[in-house]
């Protein structure tokens, strides 16, 4: 799995009876939670956070008027300052009491980077066109992209052959990407090339040994 992240000091805390994976530096606070999955919630500053759980509220009911909104200005080990989007008053958190609100669903982070991504490549693919009329079966990579507010998304390309990813052609992918400005598509397309580039160069490595 490629991980864009730079190195973090981390250490290892239990949240509500299950082990999570949170970083002590300034600047930015990134959890894995649990520990043991790739799924994360990444805050930097200048990135903005608001009310409610992204995971189990709509998109409509994310965006309604009475959740706050705010725009992270500093992040020390010890606190959290933002400024509210829509009176422009400042608040300071505690940082260990944002995190818990966070891991809670609380507070959401707005969706800007995908700072993971797990490339795989299987044969075969259900449901496609090709493979239904097909004798052959053919080659395609899986891309699961994951973004800094705990989401996740899937890609899915086709491949000329086995091993061969110099032209790959995107033939499904979650509506929920269709749905994102675009911005934020080209974005994933940016992060599932770079994890594509990184993984041939495994690749390559492995084929030397």
């Amino acid at each position: 799995m490629k991980d864009s992240t730079q190195t973090r000091t981390v250490e290892t805390r239990a949240i509500d009876g299950v082990d999570a994976l949170i970083n002590t530096n300034p600047g930015d606070i990134f959890i894995d939670l649990p520990a043991s999955n790739p799924r994360y919630i990444r805050l930097q500053e200048g990135d903005r956070i608001q009310e409610g759980d992204v995971s189990t509220r709509t998109a409509a009911e994310m965006a309604g008027p009475l959740l706050a909104h705010w725009t992270i200005d500093t992040i020390t080990t010890e606190t959290v300052r933002g400024t509210n989007t829509q009176n422009g008053k400042e608040r300071e958190w505690d940082r260990e009491n944002l995190i818990a609100r966070l891991c809670a669903g609380e507070f959401s982070t707005e969706l800007r980077t995908f700072d993971r991504v797990s490339i795989t490549e299987i044969e075969g693919w259900p449901g496609l066109q090709h493979d239904r009329e097909s004798d052959t079966t053919q080659p395609y990579i899986v891309a699961v992209i994951y973004g800094n507010n705990g989401d996740k998304f899937t890609q899915v390309y086709a491949a000329t052959a086995k091993g061969e990813w110099d032209s790959l052609q995107l033939v499904q992918q979650d509506t929920a990407i269709t749905d994102l400005s675009d911005s934020l598509q080209q974005t994933i397309e940016a992060a599932v090339q770079t994890a594509l580039a990184t993984e041939k160069q495994y690749q390559r490595f492995d084929s030397l040994e």
